[in-house]
C-alpha cells in the first residue's frame, strides 16, 4: 500500500505542473483575467507542490530516503509552504471576486 501511494505521488507531482499550466493558461485568456498577484501565488504553488508531492512520494517508496535529514526538512518546508499558499488563494478569492486584474482599462 505503501508503494502504490509513493508512485501515486510520484505521478501527481509530474503531471499537476502541466495541468495547472494548461488551465492557467484558458484563464488568462479570458475578458476578465485575475490580478497580477493571484497568477504569482498561482504560479508559486504550481512550483512548489509538486516538489511537496514528489519528495513525499520518494519517501514512501524508499526507507533511506525517509530516513535522510535533508529530504524531511525539504518535505516539511514544502508542504507548509503549498498549505500557506492554498490559504491564501482561498482568503483572497472572496475579496477580490469581481475585480479586473487590467486596471478597467
Amino acid at each position: 500500500m505503501r508503494v502504490l501511494a509513493g508512485i501515486l505521488l510520484l505521478i501527481a507531482g509530474v503531471i499537476f505542473p502541466m495541468a495547472m499550466l494548461f488551465r492557467l493558461n484558458s484563464v488568462l485568456s479570458r475578458n476578465l483575467a485575475p490580478q497580477p498577484s493571484r497568477v504569482g501565488m498561482l504560479l508559486a504553488l504550481n512550483g512548489v507542490l509538486p516538489v511537496a508531492l514528489v519528495t513525499t512520494g520518494l519517501a514512501l517508496l524508499s526507507a533511506s530516503m525517509a530516513a535522510s535529514p535533508a529530504l524531511r526538512v525539504v518535505m516539511i518546508a514544502t508542504w507548509l509552504t503549498s498549505v500557506a499558499l492554498v490559504m491564501i488563494l482561498v482568503i483572497g478569492s472572496g475579496a477580490s471576486r469581481g475585480e479586473r486584474g487590467d486596471d478597467d482599462r
